[in-house]
């Protein structure tokens, strides 16, 4: 394993660094690329020559296929997923609405001006957020121009979860027979599996964050330099793919403080892998925030509601959250009427600190299980109370000490997990929090699972039972999933819809498969009313609409973001899509008398459903002047 997770780690780091530096000579295209990928390829083969000059004991076996390890149902189960999710991955076109609405279409701008650049938009996430899983997709989308391969990178990050799990619980003093089921288990939670054939970008950090604990770890047991390394690279890549990740450096350090005196044996070397640690983290895109809006998150006016105004509001409202969506059932019909209900129950006081310090609260609940919003999952929260339960009743009975020093790690380490956490919740205030704190789970869970009930438990076959079912229930949902759906929900829904017509619950069912289904190309209708001649067409969207779509066929056109009050560069493109509702919000006449002003003919309207809850919005193509450029 350590061989795969080595070449996993570099070629990470150097798919980032690759676009960095490729931005900075403005070579980010298919010849760039390629000039990188024949330096890094040298670099490599240049590491292995040296590993290979040390003899066999500088040398690290390749891991070896053994199907006896999915001979048992846990492992099995989580065969059949990764298998499952890469089956939907390369079945379906990615339609992550967070991916489409701006981490795909900075690529396309990135691209089209040959590197990174700050980009005039009114989604100011293009140009906000960690760019780490964007850079890691560009070398795919330079040299096939298509979408299609990019859940290969989470598929590999999926893969990767168990054994690093398994390496940490055991390095910490967890007993191997809990390792080993906990390894297996909680892969299979919503968030982890659910994302495995997606392009979200939290499976991933996932991955990333228990590379660099074992990594620090593995360097202070052997005191071999190489794998510090490799844990600075793991944990700027982790800062990378997102800023909700940075609390997590804190038991990073704390793993690898011991460690840190190694730097002295190849100081110059080491200078240069922090650098690229810095390049690969999240620091480049705050230094860019911070010199575009004078914030390093580039939100100085809280524009986008993240931060919360006060930590006491933050902390409760993402415990209730997380609580929520922990304990939600894999199918919940009558969704919508439930978080009415939840949300009633709150005293009128929470509800007043929620509205004023928490706006993004959001109970969230869905019929099925959704990649943008899943935690832990019903089955594995179950578990966890089960098992929180049983190890307080067991300490009652027999209290005990923590009998070796790996133990202790382990307490201080979790520990230290839970206080990243309590940074987390009380600075953030996303309605994603079961989501964008996918990194943390496997670590919050270690000190209840280095309790003696652990080694008890595990023993159960009931327990073993409610594993396998909450594996299963993860594996139903990746099934069941409206993003990529394995089983032929088109011609289901249309049924049921025509035998039922008045069933609610059946149309929305239809309406969000339908969505899902268009979501890639949900702009289809819009750009086959403009020629093919037209390399450039401006955009008049609102802060979270689907670009990416009007850029088809990648390569031969681009989008040029443009305020509805410059009638000069309407001219000068001569194709405008406009989203009406941003031109004069509530107003019907606003509109046309824009229209008029303008100076603009409409080609087309057509309704556009992004979002079910939104539903249909019209959206219009406008031919300004003589429409030839």
């Amino acid at each position: 394993m350590i061989r795969v997770v080595k070449l996993w780690i570099f070629g990470s780091a150097a798919c980032v660094c690759s676009g960095w530096v490729l931005s900075a000579v403005h070579e980010a295209d298919r010849a760039g690329y390629l000039v990188m990928g024949m330096v890094w390829l040298f670099v490599l083969a240049v590491v292995y020559v040296r590993r290979q000059q040390k003899g066999p004991g500088g040398r690290e076996p390749w891991p070896r296929w053994k199907p006896c390890r999915f001979r048992r149902a846990l492992p099995l189960l989580f065969l059949v997923t990764a298998v499952v999710a890469a089956a939907g991955g390369a079945l379906h076109a990615p339609n992550n609405y967070d991916a489409l609405s701006y981490r795909f279409p900075r690529m396309l701008h990135w691209w089209s001006g040959l590197g990174w650049h700050w980009i005039v938009t009114p989604n100011e996430r293009m140009n906000l957020s960690g760019t780490g899983f964007e850079w890691m997709m560009m070398p795919f989308f330079v040299i096939t121009h298509s979408d299609r391969l990019f859940f290969l990178i989470n598929i590999a990050a999926y893969s990767l979860l168990p054994s690093f799990i398994f390496v940490i619980l055991i390095a910490v003093g967890v007993a191997r027979r809990v390792a080993w089921f906990w390894m297996w288990l909680l892969p299979g939670a919503l968030c982890y599996a659910m994302q495995a054939g997606s392009i979200s970008n939290d499976t991933i950090a996932a991955t990333y964050f228990m590379a660099a604990i074992y990594y620090a770890y593995h360097a202070r047991r052997t005191g071999a330099v190489r794998y510090l390394w490799l844990s600075f690279l793991a944990a700027g890549l982790l800062t990378g793919i997102k800023a909700s990740n940075l609390p997590l450096l804190l038991p990073i350090a704390w793993a690898m403080w011991p460690a840190l005196r190694l730097v002295k044996r190849r100081f110059a070397l080491g200078l240069g892998v922090i650098g690229v640690s810095v390049v690969v983290s999240f620091l480049p895109c705050a230094a860019m925030n911070l010199y575009h809006t004078g914030d390093w998150t580039g939100d100085p006016l809280n524009s986008e509601q993240i931060k919360v105004r006060k930590p006491l509001a933050g902390v409760v409202g993402n415990v209730l959250q997380l609580g929520l969506k922990s304990l939600e059932p894999p199918f919940l019909p009558l969704a919508h009427s439930v978080e009415i209900w939840v949300w009633n129950g709150f005293p009128a006081g929470l509800q007043k600190i929620l509205k004023d310090d928490f706006p993004r609260f959001d109970v969230g609940l869905k019929e099925l299980p959704q990649e943008e919003s899943a935690g832990l999952g019903g089955g594995i929260t179950v578990i966890v109370l089960i098992s929180i339960v049983f190890a307080c009743h067991r300490r009652r009975r027999n209290p005990g000490h923590l009998g070796n020093l790996a133990r202790r790690e382990g307490v201080i380490l979790g520990a230290l997990t839970w206080v990243s956490l309590l940074v987390y919740m009380s600075k953030m205030g996303s309605e994603a929090t079961s989501r964008l704190i996918a990194p943390y789970y496997p670590l919050l869970l270690l000190p209840l699972l280095l309790t003696s009930a652990q080694d008890w438990l595990v023993r159960k076959r009931w327990y073993q039972g409610l594993g396998v079912l909450a594996f299963l229930m993860a594996m139903v949902a990746v099934i069941l999933t409206p993003a990529r759906p394995l089983w032929p929900a088109d011609p289901v829904c249309e049924w049921a819809v025509k035998h039922f017509p008045e069933n609610a619950v059946l149309v929305r069912a239809r309406d969000i498969f339908v969505t899902y289904k268009h979501r890639n190309d949900v702009m289809a209708g819009l750009r086959r009313s403009i020629p093919d001649s037209v390399k450039v067409i401006g955009l008049i969207e609102g802060d979270n609409d689907i670009e990416a779509s009007l850029w088809r066929p990648y390569g031969t056109r681009r989008v040029a973001h443009i305020q509805a009050g410059d009638t000069g560069q309407m001219r000068e493109l001569g194709w405008v899509v406009v989203k009406n509702e941003i031109i004069a919000p509530g107003h019907p006449k606003g509109f046309e008398r824009w229209l008029e002003r303008s100076g603009g003919k409409i080609v087309t309207q057509q309704f556009v459903t992004e979002m079910v809850a939104a539903g249909p919005e019209v959206w219009s193509v406008i031919r300004f002047g003589d429409g030839l450029k």
